[in-house]
This record gives C-alpha cells, structure tokens and sequence, in this order.
C-alpha cells in the first residue's frame, strides 16, 4: 500500500512537472511566479546601470526578445518607442548641447558637442534606456494584484500591499474615467475631438467630475474593505493561490546570485583598474 501510495505520487508530480513545462514552452516567462519575474526585472536593470551602452544595448535587446516570447513583443515595442526611446533622446541631446566641455567636436551657431558632454550624454541615457525598459518590461509581465498577494505571503503587511496597489493602479483607472466622462460629453453633444484650444475647453470641465469621483470611489473602497475585515488581526483566507514551484526558486536564486557577481565584479573591476 505504501508503495503504491509512493508511485502515485511519483506520477502525480511527474505530470505536474510536465503540465508546467508545456506552460512555460507556450507563454515563456509570464507563466514564472511573479517574485520571479521580478528578481529578473532587477536583474537586468542592475546589469544595465552597472555597465557600459553596450551591455546596455544588448541587455534592452534580450528585453524585446522577452517580450516577443510572452506575446508582448508589438505592445511592448510600441510603447518603449513612444516612452523611453523618446525621453532617452531628448535626454542626450540636452547633455550633449548643454554641458560644458574642452574638445569641441561638432559646432554650429550658438551650439556646439564636445567629447566630455557626448561621454556623459551617452552614459545617461544608456542608463536611463536600461533601467527604463526594465520596468516597461515588468509592466507588460507583472500580474499586479499576484505579485502583492506573493508579497504578502512572504511576510508585507496587507497594508503595504494595499497601498502598492492602489499606486500602480490609479493611472489606469482615472483614464478609464476620463474616458468614459469624454463619452458623456460626446453623447451631450459637446465637441471634443478637434483642434488642441476645443479639446483644452472640453478637458478642463471634466477634471471636476474626475477627482470627485476618484474621491468618492475612494471612500468607497475604504469602506468595501473594513466589511471585509481587511485590518482584522488575524490570518486571511484568499481566493486565489499563487503557485511557487521548485523550478521558481531555483531561478530565484540564479538570478539573485548573477546580480551578486555583477555588482561584486564591477566593485572589484573598478579597486583594481
């Protein structure tokens, strides 16, 4: 009986390593536990601040093909292009025109690019690209309310949480509004698609509405929570549980570990240069 109770289980967890690995050779990494996904998230932002642009650039390109393996790769290009390629650019041409330098390179007018301000123009923005695209990564494979309900298990109060949450989520959540307040306009009669001075007069009268709403949504949430003994002291059932398998910690540990090396490794690179 106990042999057959072993080889169950045996075949039980065979299955279950097979039914994860079809996951993650369907969907990739989004599949992963979202601590995880977040350990490679630092993982590359630390690897894009700790070296040169092109590490940096190689880093930001195993990001696109991350991305690309999640089912993100469109998404994810479209809004790193208008986001993050945009600020990166406006960024190095400032710092390239601005700071002040000896060796002119390249001079016209008033403005002029010397070597000191291209050095430190490229290492700014190759940072800011890196650590930018980090993040913009972590949106598009971060499940928000998974990864607070797996920080909380791991020891965060549900506070904490709570206001992390609310955090990412209120930039979405008063577009969603504004939306629907511009709809209401629209279904009135109110013209607000059409010159910048017509969208000015029909955007203002709406902030009102807007944070009226979003206060009153508040208070709202405030009191949803208290019915359900949110601050109760005590331990709270969930509804749904995050899995966190074997595979998943071991990752977690690479991952710590070559963030470790990297950080120990540029330490030592820069005592002994």
């Amino acid at each position: 009986m106990v042999r057959y109770s072993l080889r169950q289980e045996k075949q039980r967890q065979q299955r279950k390593r097979q039914i994860y690995v079809g996951r993650i050779n369907m969907k990739g990494v989004k599949n992963l536990n979202p601590l995880t996904i977040l350990y490679l998230i630092i993982m590359l932002a630390v690897i894009s601040a700790v070296f040169d642009y092109k590490v940096t650039l190689i880093t930001v390109t195993a990001m696109i093909l991350i991305a690309a393996a999640a089912g993100e790769g469109k998404e994810f290009i479209s809004l790193w292009l208008k986001s993050i390629f945009l600020i990166c650019l406006i960024c190095f041409i400032l710092q390239s025109l601005f700071i002040p330098g000896e060796q002119v390179i390249w001079k016209i007018w008033i403005f002029s690019v010397k070597a000191e301000s291209l050095q430190r123009a490229v290492a700014l923005s190759s940072r800011i690209l890196g650590i930018g695209s980090a993040i913009l990564l972590g949106g598009k494979l971060l499940n928000a309310k998974e990864l607070m309900t797996v920080l909380e298990e791991k020891g965060l109060p549900s506070s904490a949480t709570y206001v992390l949450l609310s955090t990412i989520n209120i930039i979405p959540q008063m577009s969603k509004r504004m939306g629907a307040i511009l709809e209401a306009q629209r279904s009135r009669g109110i013209e607000t698609d059409s010159n910048v001075w017509v969208r000015a007069k029909a955007f203002f009268p709406s902030v009102g509405p807007l944070l009226l709403n979003s206060l009153v949504n508040a208070e709202e949430r405030a009191i949803t929570l208290e019915a359900r003994a949110f601050s109760a002291p005590c331990k709270k059932t969930k509804l749904k549980e995050v899995q966190d398998t074997q595979e998943d910690k071991i990752i977690r540990c690479l991952l710590a570990a070559a963030v470790i090396l990297v950080i120990g490794g540029k330490i030592v690179w820069i005592v002994l240069r």
